[in-house]
């Protein structure tokens, strides 16, 4: 008897899908799964966009076919990280057509609402390793931007005025903006131009956007007048960096424009940071928990909304918070034979992607040596006259964006490559031990640990309330593998 199924393929990048060798693979062993297994596809779904974000066109357009198509109950796709990385995603499909049976081909496993409590939790756990392997991914790429900043690369698009070079990603001045640039400070340093009129003679000047080639704005005009970037330096998160492309103004000339035109503020006094200011909400009203320090000494949280508005307002100490917190922290229990059955369950996921990375690995080094020999012999042919000119530089240009393209995906499967296990594992041991380094954080790392395994923390009647973040909520209460194994639901929500 034919079954009708769907099938969903993805692939991450638009560079990807050109490369043509993912989807195609996709493609071609769900088909074999369906014609083994019975299934008749009906519809084919495919993307290239990354699952780190909710939202994919094509997944939408799934689950809207889905419901209208409740006879169909199979969706067969390669693995769980092709279907989704993003817990949003997993909820959404479970809930919206929670009839279906996901059958994820590479991994031999069908996940569904039937399914035993334990395999549930495998589905959980690949979905837990996917997701931490895109935000590990993405920490790599910001700390090689943090690098290149180090270092003196602006690493991003250049400013009006600058344009980026390609051949060796550095930032160099474009001759016409450059000069309009400068005239904008010289005007401005003069004092006789208010903001709306040297943006308008600016214009006038020949001064445009940089992508709508329009008049810019005057917040626009404000930015190139606070740029520091004009005189050989960038702000980046904060911090103030020597930059290595040429400056087209000089230092006094840009501090001489902040002054005339407003732009230097006066020094405040930086207020007492309080820890749990925005991070807690009023269950009664919704409101946020706002704080306020008494005597100079006493650090008080009520709700924001004042007790003419709110009927249930108390105040509670912020040691009372702390406490409550710790109390929290203290629920999650992680023995090491669950840490160490953890670290055999993701040695045993990442084997398969291993072995798929390393085959697109060699994909990759194979067309990147072709195309540095096809470099190579182009280019001796150009000295040798069997080529023009323009055609070099029209190949050379083409093969270089391409070598550029495989070096950023070499980049990324070798970064796959070190293991996801690297970061779920240290995870669960500092959830482990979270109550007793509590009291030694600062106020920011305790918000960034409490940020990541608690959510919607309330004060309702004096006291707090909150639930715990997957997968944290696994280890609440659990004392031993068997039981956390076997008598676990697939998405527990422990009360406070």
């Amino acid at each position: 008897m034919i079954k009708k199924a769907v099938a969903y393929a993805r692939v991450s990048s638009k560079e990807q899908e050109r490369e043509g060798f993912s989807i195609p693979a996709q493609k071609k062993l769900l088909q074999d799964y369906a014609k083994k297994n019975g299934f008749e596809i009906v519809r084919f779904f495919e993307e290239a966009e990354t699952a780190k974000q909710a939202g994919r066109k094509q997944f939408r357009r799934m689950l809207d076919f889905l419901e209208e198509n409740l006879d169909i109950k199979d969706v067969l796709v390669e693995k769980v990280d092709r279907m989704y990385r993003n817990f949003h995603d997993s909820v959404s499909l479970q809930t919206n057509a929670n009839h279906l049976r996901l059958h994820f081909v590479k991994q031999g496993k069908i996940h569904s609402k039937d399914s035993k409590s334990h395999d549930k939790l495998h589905h959980d756990i690949d979905l837990a390793v996917a997701n931490y392997h895109v935000n590990n991914l993405s920490e790599e790429v910001k700390k090689g931007s943090d690098q290149k900043a180090a270092q003196g690369g602006w690493p991003g698009p250049a400013p009006l005025g600058y344009k980026n070079r390609l051949e060796d990603h550095t930032i160099i001045i474009h001759p016409e903006e450059s000069v309009l640039i400068k005239k904008a400070y010289d005007l401005a340093a003069t004092g006789q131009y208010s903001l709306l009129r040297l943006k308008k003679e600016m214009h006038r000047l020949g001064l445009r956007s940089k992508r709508a080639k329009v008049e810019l704005s005057k917040s626009a005009m404000s930015r190139v007048l606070t740029n520091p970037f004009y005189y050989g330096y960038f702000l980046r998160k904060g911090t103030l960096y020597k930059a290595t492309h040429p400056p087209i103004i000089s230092k006094d000339l840009f501090d001489r424009v902040q002054e005339i035109m407003g732009y230097v503020k006066k020094p405040h006094q930086t207020k007492r940071l309080l820890t749990y200011r925005g991070t807690v909400t009023c269950a009664h009203c919704g409101c946020s928990i706002t704080g306020e320090v008494k005597k100079g000494r006493y650090t008080y949280y009520r709700c924001t909304n004042g007790k003419l508005i709110c009927d249930n307002v108390v105040y509670l100490r912020e040691a009372e918070l702390d406490e409550g917190f710790k109390n929290a922290l203290r629920r999650i229990k992680i023995p090491r034979e669950i840490i160490e059955w953890t670290e055999n369950e993701l040695k045993q996921s990442s084997a398969a992607q291993f072995k798929e990375s390393q085959a697109q690995l060699s994909l990759l080094k194979k067309r990147f040596r072709e195309i540095e020999g096809r470099l190579s012999l182009a280019y001796d042919h150009y000295l040798d006259g069997k080529i023009t000119s323009d055609m070099w530089e029209l190949k050379s240009k083409q093969w270089q964006d391409e070598k550029a393209s495989l070096q950023n995906q070499l980049t990324t499967l070798e970064l796959q490559d070190q293991g996801e296990q690297k970061n779920v594992l240290p995870l669960m041991d500092l959830a482990s031990k979270a109550s007793t380094l509590f009291d030694s954080m600062t106020s920011d790392e305790k918000r960034e640990m409490l940020g990541l395994v608690l959510s919607n923390p309330q004060i309702k009647n004096g006291s707090l309330q909150y639930d715990f973040r997957f997968p944290f909520s696994y280890f609440v209460g659990i004392g031993h593998l068997e039981k956390w194994r076997g008598g676990r639901d697939s998405n527990p929500r422990p009360s406070a």
